[in-house]
């Protein structure tokens, strides 16, 4: 029959090896707990970062169709008014071949 101490350590040794074991257990579901805490967290970034990116990519789409706009109407602008420099012009070379004519009159 063992003895008494002997009993003793070994109930100490499964005692120490469950407290041992329940730690590691303790352990590796922090770890994995944080793990996925972290997988999450990046996951919701690259999602935002996604979701800017495809928003700053149609801003830019809609600045340049606006920029598009712009130069049509200045184009169309700088066309008519090429057409009134020219009407202008006409004017006054008629005005001057006039005054040049009435004044000799």
């Amino acid at each position: 029959m063992p003895s008494e101490t002997t009993v003793q350590f070994i109930a100490i040794l499964v005692t120490v090896a469950g407290l041992l074991g329940w730690m590691v257990q303790t352990i590796i579901k922090y770890f994995i707990s944080t793990s996925n805490s972290a997988t999450l967290y990046i996951e919701k970034l690259v999602g935002l970062n996604q979701e800017n990116t495809t928003n700053f990519v149609n801003t830019i789409n809609h600045q340049r169709t606006l920029d598009r706009e712009m130069q049509v109407k200045h184009t169309e602008a700088i066309n008519k008014l090429t057409i009134e420099i020219s009407n202008s012009n006409q004017v006054n070379k008629e005005l001057f071949s006039f005054l040049k004519n009435g004044s000799h009159v």
